[in-house]
């Protein structure tokens, strides 16, 4: 999961020089969610996170969704 969000880098962080596990609590958050995540589940983790709410955008949060899928 920590992966995922590194290549989605929904924030822009990783692009930033962080360190790739910089969404570990987002992906925390994340894999706790009962069933397949919603994507307004998502973007409401990293809304939460970062005190704005098109933190994520439903397009990477579809993303993120469609590659846990494909990972799994």
């Amino acid at each position: 999961m920590i992966e995922i969000l590194a290549e989605a880098d929904p924030v822009g962080l990783i692009e930033g020089g962080a360190p790739r596990d910089e969404y570990a609590a987002e992906a925390d958050e994340i894999l706790s969610l009962r069933g397949v995540p919603q994507l307004t589940e998502i973007t409401g983790i990293f809304g939460v996170s970062f005190g704005e709410p098109g933190a994520c955008t439903r397009e990477t949060a579809r993303w993120i969704v469609d590659e846990m899928a494909r990972r799994a």
